[in-house]
């Protein structure tokens, strides 16, 4: 047996898988072999893609482990040291950089800059609420300068209304007021309903007026069509601007672009009279009157709007319209009139003609003119004409001349005592006192001579500006059967010029 001091050294690193140590078992003296690879320790890392802590270059020792060491990258941000042979790392938070970091992953936010720190609930100068808690449903509003409060509604379908008093909005349920109906019964809902009858602001609830706040009802929104004016009075017109009060005459005002303002049709569908009615007074009341007036003329010396009234034409044979003009019927009373007026030099109406309820025509003021056509009197069973006769005039028993208002009497009788000579009264007279107011005018009148003495005649001669035509004595009476003058002479005068006319002897 040898001895183990003349045994060779076997190095650790020179172990090799044949290299074995005997091991006795104590009990069963039985003798074993143990690998001497065994005794040393074997060293991996269990992480994966982990750096791991041992060099693995000095594994080749067999035994022997070599572990790395551990230091911080930056000192200013981890710190390491040995406490108690425990490791102690260090992250120092004064050296954290947020700005070098990557917002977008992070979520930090570079330039904000809390003046102070912020404890409890942050304040409005920081740019919080200043509110620790906020019940659910509440808005948030300023209060007061840099103060943020909430409120709350209390009720369904409220609204913030703001105040200009306190200037601070606050929650409130609308008023509906006399046009509207509310409907907050459904959560969440506010529903506003409104009816015609009771639509006060633009429609009375009374008598239902419609408030067109002086525009137009039109047919394309633009100033035409029915207009009411400030004043009340209403206005129809095709184009335009807003009327003045001016033009605004009467309570229906029809204005247009055209000639025809108002037009009352007529179709076969649909046959009548179209009729234009006041309506009729209050029990006793009178009749309120119905004016028509043409449009007075502007400034400039301009005419006044004629007033015409035309009747429908007739078509092929057939006749056209008569144009009827029928004053009022009476139940007991009176019939009315048909007047006529017109305005005299002073600005003054008159009623010049008359027709009465016995159709009786009477011009009242004005002269009757007939310029072209005879006056046919065709009654049978009445006289012709009837015309007035005053008292006759009487002339002196001199030379006084026939006066302009003698003759107008249509009879002038005399009583000579002689024979008498009697000049006619200038032409100018005559034709202004018998109103011979054109060429061609003439007057009839007679002469009597009353005297039954023979000699006792009455010769006329002429005025300034009369020329006589035929003879001009009136012989007295004369009673004989033989007589040759009963002591009547008929005179016609007859305007020549404005201060000449003609007088002859006709009868």
């Amino acid at each position: 047996m040898a001895e183990i001091t003349t045994l060779s050294t076997l190095a650790k690193a020179s172990v090799a898988t044949t290299d074995y140590l005997l091991v006795a078992n104590s009990s069963t003296k039985a003798a074993k072999k143990f690998q001497l690879q065994s005794l040393f320790p074997a060293v991996s890392t269990a992480g994966t893609s982990s750096e791991t802590l041992y060099n693995s270059a000095t594994l080749t020792n067999k035994n022997q482990i070599v572990f790395k060491g551990i230091k911080s990258g930056d000192t200013g941000l981890l710190t390491v040291a040995t406490d108690t042979s425990n490791l102690v790392l260090t992250v120092l938070e004064a050296g954290i950089d947020l700005s070098l970091c990557n917002n977008a992953t992070s979520g930090f936010v570079t330039g904000v800059d809390f003046t102070g720190s912020v404890t409890g609930e942050c304040a409005v100068a920081n740019g919080g609420t200043g509110l620790s808690t906020i019940t659910k449903g509440s808005v948030l509003y300023a209060s007061a300068d840099n103060v943020i409060a909430s409120a709350t509604p209390s009720a369904n379908a409220q609204v913030l209304v703001h105040n200009s008093t306190t200037g601070i909005p606050a929650w409130a349920s609308i008023d509906a007021g006399t046009n509207l109906a509310l409907d907050a019964t459904v959560a969440g809902v506010l529903t506003l309903n409104a009816t015609l009858s009771s639509l006060a602001a633009n429609l009375d609830t009374g008598s239902y007026n419609i408030d067109l706040n002086t525009n137009y009802i039109s047919d394309d929104g633009s100033d035409r069509g029915l207009y009411v004016h400030t004043n009340g009075k209403v206005i129809l017109n095709d184009s335009g601007s807003t009327l003045t009060t001016g033009e605004a005459t009467g309570q229906l005002n029809v204005q247009g672009s055209t000639s025809t303002a108002i037009t009352i049709g007529n179709t076969a569908a649909y046959q009548s009279n179209y009729d234009i009615v006041g309506t009729t007074s209050a029990s006793g009341t009178n009749g309120a009157d119905l004016r028509i007036y043409a449009a007075t003329a502007g400034g400039g010396n301009m005419t006044g709007g004629d007033l015409e009234l035309f009747a429908g034409a007739g078509t092929g044979s057939g006749a056209g319209g008569a144009l009827k003009l029928s004053a009022g019927d009476a139940a007991s009373g009176t019939p009315g009139s048909i007047n006529f007026h017109t305005y005299d030099a002073g600005g003054s109406t008159k009623n010049a003609v008359t027709i009465d309820s016995s159709q009786d025509v009477t011009v009242a003021t004005g002269n009757l003119f007939v310029s072209a056509k005879p006056i046919y009197a065709r009654a049978s069973t009445t006289p012709a004409f009837i015309s007035y006769q005053g008292a006759q005039a009487t002339t002196d028993d001199g030379a006084t001349a026939l006066s302009a208002a003698n003759i107008l009497t249509g009879i002038v009788q005399c009583t000579p005592t002689g024979g008498r000579s009697k000049a006619t009264d200038t032409a100018s007279n005559l034709v202004s006192g018998l109103s011979l107011t054109a060429d061609g005018d003439s007057f009839d009148f007679s002469i009597i001579n009353l005297a039954t003495s023979g000699g006792h005649d009455v010769t006329l001669t002429g005025g300034t500006g009369v020329t006589l035509v035929g003879m001009m004595k009136v012989f007295c009476q004369d009673d004989a059967a033989d007589a040759v003058s009963v002591g009547v002479g008929r005179f016609r005068i007859r305007r020549t010029g404005a201060t000449a006319v003609t007088m002859y002897r006709i009868g």
